[in-house]
């Protein structure tokens, strides 16, 4: 992302935000008096709109330049490489918390293809409809200044443009999760059966998405009660017994879910046990920048002064998962920053408010209601040096998420090219010491004439797995093949020489080395026949 690019971006921003901000110069209305916050329906496509379509762009900007990843190969094989029959055992043993993603990413590459843009595209949707909800749900719990301003600066964070442009399904958690809370206050707004009904669904949206979002459900908790607090006891009653009621309707599908996933912990035992320090670097990881999160950090604590019942309600959203998840790691080993990144938006919406309410500072006096005008001036100027702050101090990060060197990945794209380049009909392939050399090799050859998979024995459509079952009896596999590329992560001056086993002990007996060829992380030689 160039610096130009951002320059620009923020320059449109600035002036497009000005005339809602500038529209704060009316009294400002939250929760905190009781009347609806917002200013009517003429914003509504701009406080929802320009933060999705900023979040596109930003999203669109080298979407497919960065490589797979193993995760987002992972996707890619649940969503085109396997049978439903395959699919339906592969959930069986892994990944059930990812079911319908992966279910609609099947349908979505059988349209659009599964090029690295293609697969990244519905994220990058997701993502866009976050902010926009962002922008709707501010309007709701604050203002409409507030809402946009919240949604701008979800759009220009790094972690957010990242996950934006990943083939996982963490933008569409953060979409449920904020469309779940927009949902429970339209029906605290005007109680009806059918908004109820949409609010169990979008629970058992946020659950099916990620489990560990479901910890939103005591900040949902908190603005129940912030909007019956000081009310007769047969009020809170009638408020409360239909949100409980959605709830447990929301829960019943999830629980199965939840009791699977736990058969499958497994697959998550290389998360590392957290520290004490781990708590204070997370935000650092949330945002994609430790300056970012510093800035947002104490313009948020700010923000906890703006009203009471909106402000704790977002303080649960972001401390309740991270507490719950450090706290019980030896049981479920679920504390890890990409499980938590639906705890972003209450960040920013936090952040927001103080942003506008340290411009209020050192304003004329309140109008006789009693209720301070945001200057317009300050309203745009505050916001603008929010928006230009988070972009600046986040120009690193937004350059990092759109390299290779993302998660310290092996050089997947640049080692299988290679291969494609100097493969033969009739060559053959194996894989050494990575596991997920051969998923990767997979995805980046998957329109060429791969070669020969040698050692391969059960695949892994076949196995209910993601990784396939080698060869018992090398040697026997390896028939009359004449020349073999190695890909092999044993880096060191002759990795050939330092592989262990069978496999490695009938290489070096019938093969010679002809050339190597090193890249980050991975090696690959050329291995052919003794005469």
């Amino acid at each position: 992302m160039s610096t130009d690019a951002v320059r620009g971006g923020a320059a449109r921003a600035v002036e497009s935000v000005a005339p809602v901000l500038a529209a704060s110069g009316r009294p400002v209305s939250g929760p905190a008096d009781g009347i609806p916050p917002g200013y009517g329906r003429r914003w509504t496509a701009v406080v929802a709109g320009f933060p999705a379509l900023v979040m596109l762009i930003c999203g669109l900007i080298g979407i497919g330049d960065r490589q797979l990843w193993r995760d987002e190969h992972a996707t890619w094989w649940a969503a085109t490489q396997v049978s439903t029959t395959d699919f339906v055992r592969l959930l069986s043993h892994i990944d059930i918390v990812f079911a319908p993603y992966y279910s609609y990413m099947r349908l979505w590459t059988a349209v659009f293809g599964d090029s690295a843009p293609a697969l990244r595209l519905p994220s990058l949707l997701w993502m866009s409809v976050a902010a926009a909800l962002l922008g709707l749900l501010g309007r709701r719990l604050y203002d409409a200044p507030t809402g946009l301003l919240a949604g701008l600066i979800f759009a220009i964070l790094p972690t957010v443009s990242r996950y934006a442009a990943e083939a996982r399904p963490y933008a569409q958690t953060l979409a449920v999760t904020i469309g779940a809370t927009l949902l429970l206050l339209r029906a605290l707004d005007r109680p009806r059966p059918r908004r109820w009904v949409w609010y169990a669904l979008a629970v058992v949206a946020v659950g099916l998405s990620h489990l560990v979002a479901l910890a939103v459900l005591v900040a949902h908790a908190l603005l129940v009660l912030g909007e019956v607090r000081g009310q007769d006891r047969r009020i809170v009653v009638r408020r409360f017994r239909p949100w409980l009621l959605a709830v447990v309707v929301g829960l019943a599908p999830v629980v199965p879910v939840v009791f699977q996933a736990r058969q499958q912990s497994h697959q998550i035992v290389w998360i590392l046990p957290p520290e004490p320090l781990d708590l204070l670097r997370l935000p650092g990881e949330l945002f994609g920048s430790r300056s970012v999160a510093i800035v947002l950090f104490f313009v948020a604590l700010v923000g906890l002064a703006v009203s009471r019942w909106p402000s704790l309600a977002l303080s649960a959203w972001i401390l309740v998962a991270p507490a719950l998840t450090y706290l019980t790691f030896d049981q479920f080993q679920l504390f890890y920053h990409r499980y938590l990144l639906f705890t972003v938006p209450a960040w920013v919406l936090l952040a927001a408010a103080g942003t506008l309410w340290m411009a209020r500072l050192g304003q004329a006096a309140p109008v006789p209601d009693g209720r301070p005008v945001l200057r317009p001036a300050l309203s745009v100027a505050a916001g603008a040096l929010a928006l230009a702050l988070v972009a600046g101090y986040g120009l690193a990060g937004h350059r990092f998420v759109r390299s290779d060197l993302l998660e310290d990945e092996h050089a997947f794209r640049a080692a299988a090219g290679f291969v494609r380049t100097h493969a033969r009909e009739g060559d053959g392939i194996a894989y050494s010491n990575y596991r997920y050399l051969r998923r990767a090799f997979a995805y980046e050859l998957r329109h060429d004439p791969r070669p020969i998979d040698v050692f391969l024995d059960v695949p892994p459509a076949e196995n209910g797995w993601y990784h396939a079952e080698e060869c018992g009896r090398p040697a026997r596999c390896l028939g009359d093949v004449r020349r073999i590329w190695w890909v092999s992560t044993r880096l060191g001056p002759d990795p050939l020489d330092r592989e262990p086993g069978r496999i490695g002990d009938l290489l070096r007996d019938r093969f010679v080395v002809a050339q190597v060829v090193e890249f980050h992380k991975i090696w690959v030689l050329e291995l052919v026949a003794r005469e």
